[in-house]
């Protein structure tokens, strides 16, 4: 079996990686939380699920492996793996409220405040889960 490090799992979906998209969504239903803000969310998603999931996925089931096996053992990678989790998750409960959204194209009201602590969620884990990755496994390509 191949245990070389694939480092170009590491290259991110740029649009996400300063979290200002995720940032700007939640601002934006927080100021006025109508259907052009829940289009600032939508398109998140999209990114989300288009880019960065695949890109976690891609470094869960390639990447991690190799580190787990050049560092010891599954144990090195565990934190990382959980960001992975709470990413996917806050990801998820974004989509539900995107699918719950009112006939006029807004969020309901009901919905706002757990969908900003989502986006405002996601933007932290994200920042955090981007700088770990940087401090602890970047270093290991150099």
């Amino acid at each position: 079996m191949d245990r070389r490090i694939p480092w170009e799992l590491f290259r991110r979906p740029t649009a996400l990686l300063s979290g200002k998209a995720v940032r700007g969504a939640a601002d934006q239903l927080s100021n006025s939380p109508g259907p052009a803000a829940l289009a600032s969310v939508r398109e998140v998603h999209r990114l989300l699920t288009d880019r960065l999931l695949p890109h976690e996925y891609a470094e869960e089931h390639q990447l991690y492996p190799a580190l787990a096996s050049s560092l010891g053992g599954p144990e090195t990678t565990a934190t990382m793996s959980r960001a992975h989790a709470e990413i996917e998750r806050l990801a998820g409960r974004t989509a539900t409220h995107l699918a719950l959204s009112g006939p006029d194209g807004a969020p309901r009201t009901e919905q706002l405040d757990d969908l900003r602590a989502c986006l405002y969620g996601l933007r932290s884990v994200l920042r955090l889960h981007f700088t770990q990755e940087e401090e602890n496994y970047f270093s290991l390509a150099q």
